[in-house]
């Protein structure tokens, strides 16, 4: 059997002692990162927050009744149809987005409305049978690098190495979510393709490799190799923190010292999270100076926490230890890390190198308040695990009562008759939002 630390790439060059550093800048930020809580924006009244649960019931109602009507869900399989539920739910989407005075609209405009349409054509000629959760968890990586075309400056649009980079997401974890395949079946994918992202020759043994295969072939295509090491250097430093983070879940508690396992599972985090948008930046430019790659790395190191964040209860349960997860398995209260979030995504903003370009200040203010509602909500939603000061805080500055959200996720559990749809599949614009903010609103 191949042991997985038998995966990982030799062959970063510069890239890996890069990585490291990046790593050990992120950690310094976090670890200076104040303990009281920062500014969380705009206090809601109670007039403001019934309308928004209002205008929200209305959004998600429609979203219901189109998903479970005559007319059916709208999906990438029928373009008219994604493109008919689009035009009937963007005017409650905007009104929502106003009431919450989140101006998406001013930022995701109709390039990336363009940039959705032209990926989701492409998924569906490369693969009919992909499911749709797969499409969309691609997509969302897709959405992350359209917001790094904006705001590096370049043309939003769908090239080859988007398309190609997002979509190995879907067939590597759902190779490794896969209870059925052997694991050294999976071991052995793996090490094929570590092996084309290094540029070597090996024969794909089924489907699922094929497409893994073409897939970095549409990358190479946009971007040969000889002129473009750092391409294929970042996409073996995202390959190898993917490994190290399974090592790190197959790893018994104590195997590791108290002292060391907080700061190993920080920087696992730090590294699979940093590492996936770096390669993002690269495979959008092609070539980063080393402000785009710090910027990119702490982007990709803050979307990484915020999922953490979101799945602070299923990690606790499944003894998958994050910075999170760790504190709430050994029954701390959560305010501290959440705070240091939301500091560390305010420190990373600040270290965006597009600063002085128009529309840079809209575009760094936007991602803020996107994220500081994701880590507001999902403090609602894990409301067990804060302090009722902390709670009290997060509850003045988010726009609707967490207690509303508890009850419409029940309603919505009940009413998809087919499965649960994200509010990202409705329209585009709020599908941008979830660029920043991993799934926020998806009520999950």
């Amino acid at each position: 059997m191949i042991d997985p630390a038998s995966c990982l790439s030799a062959e970063l060059g510069p890239m890996g002692p890069r990585v490291g550093e990046l790593v050990r800048e992120c950690r310094g930020i976090w670890e200076a990162a104040p303990a009281d809580p920062p500014p969380l924006g705009k206090r809601f009244t109670g007039r403001e927050t019934r309308a928004v649960e209002r205008e929200l019931s209305t959004f998600v109602g429609r979203v219901t009744e189109r998903a479970n009507g005559k007319q059916g869900p709208a999906s990438p399989s029928d373009p008219d149809k994604l493109e008919e539920t689009i035009a009937a739910l963007r005017p409650s989407g905007q009104r929502l987005l106003d009431l919450m005075e989140l101006p998406l609209g001013s930022i995701y405009d109709e390039r990336f409305v363009d940039s959705t349409r032209r990926f989701l054509a492409a998924a569906r000629a490369f693969d009919p049978g992909l499911g749709l959760d797969s499409v969309y968890q691609a997509l969302r990586n897709v959405w992350i690098m359209n917001t790094l075309q904006l705001e590096m400056g370049l043309e939003v649009e769908h090239t080859d190495a988007v398309f190609g980079y997002s979509m190995v997401y879907p067939y590597l974890d759902n190779l490794l979510d896969d209870n059925a395949t052997p694991v050294h079946e999976k071991l052995a994918t793996l090490a094929k393709l570590r092996a084309w992202l290094e540029g070597k020759p090996e024969e794909p043994g089924d489907t699922r490799e094929e497409k893994l295969r073409a897939l970095v072939a549409m990358v190479e295509r946009r971007f040969p190799r000889a002129g473009h090491p750092g391409v294929y250097r970042s996409m073996l430093a995202i390959f190898n923190a993917q490994i190290r983070s399974l090592l790190q879940q197959r790893a018994k508690p104590n195997e590791e010292g108290p002292a060391s396992a907080g700061d190993n599972i920080l920087a696992v985090s730090f590294e699979k999270g940093g590492t996936s948008v770096l390669a993002d930046g690269y495979l959008v430019a092609g070539r980063l100076d080393p402000d785009q790659e710090r910027f990119c790395f702490g982007f990709g190191a803050f979307l990484q926490l915020a999922d953490d964040l979101q799945d602070v209860e299923e990690d606790a349960r499944r003894g998958h230890m994050t910075v999170f997860s760790r504190a709430a398995s050994r029954g701390e209260a959560l305010d501290l890390s959440l705070f240091k979030f939301l500091w560390f995504i305010a420190a990373v903003l600040e270290r965006n190198p597009g600063r002085g370009r128009p529309g840079d200040a809209a575009l760094r203010a936007v991602m803020l308040r996107a994220c500081t509602l994701m880590a507001l909500e999902s403090a609602g939603k894990c409301r067990g695990r804060f302090s009722r000061r902390a709670l009290r805080l997060c509850q003045a500055s988010f726009p609707a009562r967490f207690s509303y959200l508890r009850k419409l996720r029940l309603k919505i559990d009940g009413r998809f008759l087919d499965g649960r749809p994200t509010i990202a599949e409705a329209d585009p614009v709020l599908a941008a939002f979830l660029s920043l903010s991993s799934r926020a609103l998806v009520l999950d």
